[in-house]
């Protein structure tokens, strides 16, 4: 079974966080079906033993619930928005501006004026702060930074959308091309603008793991123009599959026994076929209620169903083929897309995949249809900062991993023990760490219990990390 660290749990996570977190049994390590990230809060641990308790993000101390469920932290994104360089050629990819509405560089665009040589572009996107007027064209070619300047004839531009604060136009996620720092969304509050302000994204609780209609509407409120953590990108991880048949039909965790209904492990696979009508109706009512508080323009990332490859396995009693697995999971991304087009997708990273991931994940990720998912994700177990390996006791590297996907990485600090804090992992806050992960297409760190200098140290870094390998 997974091996995993014990540490102090924390004292400063609200009574929310805090009945989410004590519910948990960590999985760190890697045999076939016992995926550490399985099950895995965004802000600490779901669901534990009977019941269904829940933790969230962060949190720690509680009861256990009957049999003990044990769930990680995801990870992941991208910053609120940085300004654009005023319309630059109308780049249709440019983000407009962090939230609260900052005007692009060099005031108000006029779109971005062209000279000699071609049509222009389309005017870029703006933030609240700043208005687009759509922006006169010349006879084609480039724009001036600002796009103060126009030449006369061709094609005009179109304006310009403007945003609500961080919003970010087609295919873009982050604002600025560069490494991302995230951590669980109580604790970047507690640590105040000093550590905000060196962030770009925030992880609440996971989806899914407390009933069946929607209920972070908190995330809307933290994240929202002029919240708290309002410039931040939210990565959720959606646990609505594994969350509905634990609810359901009593289940454990894949590694914890004790439920009335089984555990994952070996009755996952056959409950969530089953139920699978129920859980679309759930992924579409999760999926409409941040369209209504969130809205359908600023990014939101989400982490998809930890530990899929679990209901694979020879364990299970009616083990999914690894087709089928990646046909229900386009079913689920879709059901989001439908009422939330902002969405950007990750599919989870189980480091044993195959033979203990010697493949890197290529076999595996053969059957997805990876153009709907913009990144892969860790989740929960903690990660080698210092090392190729994504985790010492399995074969995958970062490197292999992000030539067998094609996408970039998210990593996460993960949990110890019961979901109590693991401490701050160090080795993720050297520059040389850093910058070889980078090389090898990790794009972001989430350090879930972070010290109380960390912002200072991301601040003290920055300007010395490269660029990631590619910045969706």
């Amino acid at each position: 079974m997974p091996q995993c660290s014990t540490g102090n749990a924390f004292s400063t996570i609200p009574l929310r966080h805090l009945l989410w977190l004590t519910a948990t049994t960590v999985l760190l390590g890697c045999n076939i079906g016992a995926d550490d990230d399985a099950t895995k809060d965004a802000g600490g641990v779901a669901s534990g033993g009977a019941g269904g308790a829940t933790t969230r993000q962060g949190a720690s101390g509680g009861s256990v619930g009957q049999g003990g469920q044990s769930s990680f932290g995801g990870s992941s994104s991208p910053s609120g928005g940085t300004p654009s360089a005023g319309g630059n050629d109308g780049a249709a990819g440019s983000r407009g501006g962090s939230a609260g509405g900052t005007t692009n560089q060099g005031g108000n665009t006029s779109g971005g004026a062209t000279s000699a040589g071609g049509a222009a572009g389309s005017g870029g996107s703006n933030s609240a702060g700043g208005s687009a007027a759509g922006g006169a064209a010349g006879k084609g070619g480039s724009n001036a930074m600002g796009g103060m300047t126009s030449s006369t004839g061709g094609a005009s531009a179109s304006g310009g959308a403007t945003s609500a604060g961080g919003a970010t136009s087609s295919d873009t996620v982050f604002g600025q091309c560069r490494f991302h720092f995230g951590t669980i969304d109580t604790i970047a509050k507690n640590g105040g603008a000093s550590l905000i302000g060196q962030l770009d994204y925030f992880t609440p609780g996971w989806m899914g793991t407390n009933g069946d209609t929607f209920d972070q509407g908190y995330v809307c409120d933290e994240g929202k123009q002029g919240g708290t953590l309002g410039n931040l990108v939210p990565v959720v991880v959606s646990y609505i599959a594994a969350g509905y048949v634990k609810r359901h039909h009593n289940l454990c965790d894949g590694n914890v026994s004790g439920c009335s209904g089984g555990d994952l492990g070996k009755n996952g696979a056959q409950y969530i076929a089953q139920d699978w009508s129920a859980i679309l109706t759930e992924y579409k009512a999760f999926a409409a209620g941040y369209a209504g508080c969130w809205g359908t323009t600023r990014p939101i990332v989400v982490e998809m169903e930890p530990d899929w490859y679990q209901y694979t396995v020879s364990t299970q009693n009616a083990a999914w083929t690894a087709a089928q697995a990646g046909s229900k999971m386009t079913e689920l991304v879709n059901a989001i897309k439908g009422s939330l087009p902002n969405a950007r997708f990750s599919i989870d990273v189980s480091p044993w995949v195959g033979s203990n991931g010697s493949d890197n994940g290529k076999a595996w990720y053969s059957n997805f249809n990876m153009g709907l998912f913009t990144f892969v994700n860790t989740s929960g177990g903690g990660t080698n900062a210092n090392t190729t390996k994504i985790r010492s006791s399995n074969n995958m590297t970062w490197s292999g991993l992000s030539s067998a996907t094609g996408k970039p990485i998210l990593a996460d600090t993960g949990y110890g023990a019961n979901g109590v804090s693991a401490g701050h992992d160090q080795n993720w806050d050297v520059v040389a760490n850093i910058n070889a992960r980078i090389a090898d297409g990790v794009t972001s760190i989430a350090q879930y219990n972070p010290n109380s200098s960390w912002g200072a140290t991301i601040s003290g870094i920055r300007s010395q990390l490269n660029k990631p390998k590619s910045c969706p």
